[in-house]
């Protein structure tokens, strides 16, 4: 029976979670100044100061928090929350200084010290803040939570007259200001160092479209559709029937992005431009977009808009309706108002006249204005459209601009962010729900971290993509500014939708909140874009993962904790009436953020087990870390322990496929607390894991003397189990290392093993034999490298026989390999099908090293099967992707294949970086691409006229053959070794080496080579 705890009202909340932006201002040299100068004077100074504190934060919409001696605790965002809460800050910071330096003593009795002047010194910085209501003692408010600490710490940090205001609290609108470059700052507390500009001054534009094009603009990317609707619509207005094009979208959806190109597409058709903009921010003057068009009239020298401006104000909306339909007259006009949410209501009511009156006129206008989804309560009557009867109301149009698609969305983030794997451009995607803005940040925000040569950008990126957990804080401060607008209760419902998560079930969305989602406040809630129906029947989602985010960052702990445990109720009371299979990662997850840690760890370790079943490796992985995390809260105690290490030992198993360094620190782990208790079998299944993690890594030479450790206590506990697995894993490990002989006799003796095993289990319940068919695939690319491609071929069959259709990641491995192996045969067609499904398979279960490996290998089959002038790019992707892991297992071949493509394309210093990087890989024993290397180094050498290079450089590439005992290695290096020679003009050595290459060839079925040793012999 659930328990009534659990469906308990919300606890009252203790303050309110608020995105604030905090400002700490100092006056500099306070102390000095009090000491050289009289009390009187110096109270009289700091009254002074104190009345500039309270006036300019006022103006630029703060609240003084408190102000203690000389300096000043203010914060922007409450009581209103707005978007540009930390250009506000900033702007207030630059104004104080510049009042404080202009002080002048009141007498000459009350003069400074040594005439020097005054200066304040300033720290902003943005975030989370639990903000409670304050007394005599602490302020108007009481400000709880890091982010203040990281404002006073900077504002210590400044010198005087020196603003610093962190990257992420300004985010796009640092370009607003003249500014320092940006710069690492550590802070006292925080681990990592924090990103700061130092505020110069301010800089004359007025949009935020221009920030970001000083920023640098975002790819333009779609739109297609949208470009060819507006300018269909500027073809009717030319034709003298007025059009009024309103684009509707939400912020950052790229409204302004896209009236920026149509407009530069209108101007190229003679088409006179005229533009303005509404701003919320301060007090924008009547009237504000028209007077900017005459401004820029003015500046162009139109006497007529001179004369409107200097115009009495009374008379001035007549006289710019009368100016712009002059102008509408003399040829075609084109107005953007943007922002149109924002505007005065005389500006809306000018904006129908006008179009009433160009449309009485059959003038060649059009208007194009683009505004944001606004709250109904809060839509002004000016925004409806006036009626004028039927043809003036068919002139208004209306378009809804969508996000970007998944297409569109995938292309923007490879410009923003090259070399990005796509399960990383899948999350920024998934947080993003293609709304252009975000994905711009969050691509800057992964830029900045990879820059900053923090952890690797692959294991980090779910952190960066949090804009509650820093770097987002004005993305953050923009959302709650729309969620602040809201009516109380569409806001309290969206606070319910985001504890149950990103993808919300509507029966359980009905159950915690009385609402269905047919209700007219959920339908109002989809039409502002924040949460819609989802593709399934009887779902919901979040239209972008950031808002969801920040929404659930800002619900107080206590209610968060009570709608968790809530929903944990419900689930249990589902599923007993339903008798359906436990949603284990749902209760996994309010389970842990309900902090009911036990249940959390044993659903979460099901759910892990669920995944790892169906080889959903991610997800396994996922919920292996929650399990151990949730067990983490638990008291300390053996049995704890023996779970942690149980449960390491399965998530070592989710990791070998898709291995990453943010693996091996959990597995050490779990290697302590074996040795802690002294039992051989943990003790040996720990060191097991950490090895064959490490070998997956690429790291073959370490990983293997783990496994010989853990062969040893498995010896000592006689753990069977562990024991039979040992001939194949070290096979496995030792064929990596191309110690093929011994190699070969462990995994026959795996096999031999494995076998029987597999052909007793019944076809139809069993799970894919992975250890046999793994084993059979690493025999398998040992017998092709060595030349054996017939016995290759048959290993290759049966180890897919055992899997194919599974979609394991074994599966993908094992294609791959054969990929590999094709390609050395020259069999460039099948290489290419079979990396195709090492792609789909690697992509289906989130392996990013198959998924990688089954890419390069393509690539590289299209090479040299068409020379496809995608594959090189196609190759470096590959490796961009698994570079932040350290490339991996075999990833000397990615660098052997690009190195080969780029010396034939005359890329000497890109061959030269990836022909090191494979020589690199031989220092872990990963020899598999460094023959290649060696060749392509041949070929450079023999093109920049270095013939004693040549000749050392295929020497070492036979001795790499060599070294593998691979056949197919050592005559294509005698056949590029003719090649070279008879460049030379040494025609003589050339025949014998092909005399050797063409006889390796035929004995081994290498039929493309051959015909190219042959088609080389008839140039003698």
């Amino acid at each position: 029976m659930p328990d009534p705890h659990d469906r308990a009202p919300v606890p009252q909340a203790v303050g309110q979670r608020r995105h604030l932006t905090i400002l700490f201002s100092d006056l500099s040299e306070s102390t000095r100044l009090s000491d050289a100068m009289e009390a009187e004077h110096y109270a009289a100074m700091l009254a002074e100061v104190r009345g500039l504190y309270q006036n300019l934060i006022a103006k630029h919409g703060g609240t003084v928090v408190r102000i203690q001696g000389d300096g000043v605790l203010a914060i922007f965002g409450h009581p209103q929350a707005r978007e540009d809460d930390g250009r506000r800050a900033t702007e207030a910071a630059l104004e104080l200084h510049q009042a404080v330096r202009r002080m002048k003593p009141q007498t000459a009795a009350a003069a400074w010290p040594a005439g020097q002047g005054l200066s304040l010194h300033t720290g902003i910085h943005a975030g989370m803040v639990l903000i409670e209501e304050g007394d005599a003692m602490r302020g108007r408010f009481e400000l709880l939570g890091n982010t203040p600490n990281v404002a006073a710490r900077l504002a210590a940090e400044a010198c005087a007259d020196e603003i610093l205001v962190s990257a992420e609290t300004l985010g796009p609108l640092h370009p607003f200001f003249q500014t320092s470059e940006r710069r690492m700052v550590p802070l006292k507390g925080r681990q990592t160092p924090l990103a700061v500009y130092s505020i110069l001054g301010q800089v004359s534009i007025g949009r935020r479209f221009e920030a970001s094009k000083r920023r640098g603009l975002a790819p333009f990317v779609g739109r297609a559709a949208e470009l060819a609707l507006m300018e269909h619509r500027l073809d009717q207005a030319c034709a003298g029937q007025p059009q009024w094009l309103s684009l509707r979208a939400s912020a950052g959806v790229g409204k302004t992005r896209l009236t920026e190109e149509f407009l530069r597409r209108a101007a190229d058709r003679d088409c006179r431009v005229l533009r303005g903009y509404c701003e919320s921010y301060l007090s924008a003057e009547p009237l504000q977009p028209y007077l900017q068009m005459l401004r820029t009239l003015q500046r162009q020298g139109s006497a007529e808009a001179d004369a409107v401006l200097r115009g009495p104000a009374k008379a001035r909306q007549e006289a710019v309706l009368q100016l712009l339909l002059q102008l509408a007259g003399q040829g075609p006009l084109l107005l953007l108002i943007d922002d149109l949410q924002w505007a005065d209501d005389a500006s809306l009511a000018l904006l129908h006249r006008l179009r009433a009156e160009a449309e009485r006129r059959a003038l060649p206008l059009m208007l194009l204005s683009a505004t944001r989804p606004a709250v109904v309560t809060e839509t002004p009557a000016l925004l409806l459209p006036i009626h004028h009867g039927h043809e003036a109301d068919e002139a208004l149009h209306h378009h809804e601009l969508l996000p970007l698609s998944e297409e569109e969305a995938r292309q923007a983030i490879v410009q923003l962010l090259p070399g990005t794997d796509p399960f990383i451009s899948a999350e920024v995607q998934r947080h993003a729900g293609g709304n252009p803005l975000f994905i711009e940040e969050l691509c800057h925000a992964l830029a900045h971290q990879r820059g900053g040569g923090g952890l690797h950008a692959a294991e980090e990126a779910p952190l960066a993509l949090n804009p509650a957990s820093g770097g987002h804080a004005w993305l953050a401060a923009l959302i709650e500014s729309r969620v602040a607008r809201l009516p109380p209760a569409q806001a309290q419902l969206l606070r319910v939708a985001a504890v149950i998560g990103a993808v919300i079930p509507t029966w359980l969305f009905e159950r915690i909140s009385g609402c269905c989602e047919k209700d007219p406040v959920v339908l109002e809630l989809a039409e502002l874009d924040f949460i819609f129906p989802a593709g399934q029947p009887g779902l919901l989602r979040f239209k972008h993962g950031i808002t969801r985010d920040v929404i659930y960052e800002s619900t107080g702990l206590h209610e968060r904790q009570a709608l968790h445990r809530h929903i944990t109720a419900e689930l249990r009371a589902q599923l007993a009436l339903g008798g359906q299979e436990p949603a284990h990662e749902l209760l996994a997850y309010h389970g842990g953020a309900a902090g009911q840690w036990q249940e959390a760890a044993h659903h979460a370790e099901q759910a892990g087990d669920q995944a790892l079943a169906s080889s959903a490796l991610d997800r396994a992985k996922k919920q292996y870390r929650a399990a151990l995390a949730a067990l983490e809260h638990l008291p300390p105690s053996e049995e704890v322990h023996r779970r942690w290490i149980a449960i390491a030992h399965r998530f070592g198993m989710a990791c070998v496929f898709d291995a990453s360094r943010a693996d091996l620190r959990v597995l050490q782990h779990a290697t302590g607390l074996a040795a802690l208790s002294g039992d051989a079998t943990a003790m040996a299944r720990a060191q097991y894991w950490l090895g064959y993690v490490r070998y997956a890594l690429g790291e073959a030479r370490a990983g293997l003397q783990l496994c010989l450790r853990s062969q040893e206590q498995a010896l000592i506990a006689q753990d069977q189990t562990l024991l039979a697995q040992m001939p194949g894993t070290l096979g496995q490990i030792r064929a990596a290392t191309a110690e093929y002989t011994p190699a070969l006799q462990l995994l026959d003796q795996a096999i031999a093993q494995l076998r029987p095993q597999a052909g007793a289990s019944s076809s139809s319940t069993r799970r894919p034999p992975i250890g046999l068919a793994y084993s059979l695939a690493c025999r398998a690319y040992v017998l092709g490298d060595q030349g054996h491609f017939g016995a290759a071929d048959a290993a290759f069959e049966e180890a897919l026989s055992l899997v194919q259709g599974s979609n394991h990641a074994v599966e993908a491995s094992i294609q791959g390999w054969r990929a590999a192996v094709l390609l050395w045969q020259g069999r460039w067609a099948e290489a290419q099908v079979c990396a195709a499904e090492t792609h789909r398979v690697g992509a289906q279960v989130r392996s990013l090293f198959t998924f990688a490996m089954g890419h390069a290998a393509g690539a590289y089959g299209a090479w040299m099967g068409g020379g496809c002038p995608l594959a090189r790019q196609a190759l470096e992707e590959a490796v961009a992707w698994l570079a932040p892991r350290g490339g991996g297992l075999f990833s000397s071949l990615n660098h052997g294949w690009l190195a080969e493509i780029l010396v034939q394309q005359g890329e000497a210093d890109r061959a030269r970086k990836h022909m090191a990087l494979a020589l690199r890989r031989a220092r872990q024993s990963d020899w598999i691409g460094v023959a290649m290397a060696y060749r392509a180094a041949a070929r450079l050498a023999q093109s920049q006229g270095q013939p004693e290079r040549v000749m050392r450089y295929l020497a070492a590439a036979h001795a790499v053959a060599q070294r593998r005992g691979s056949m197919h290695e050592r005559a294509v290096t005698e056949l590029c070794a003719a090649e070279l020679a008879l460049q030379r003009g040494e025609s003589g050595a050339a025949r014998g080496l092909l005399d050797e290459a063409e006889s390796a060839f035929f004995t081994m079925g290498m039929d493309w080579h051959l015909a190219r040793a042959r088609g080389l012999r008839q140039q003698f």
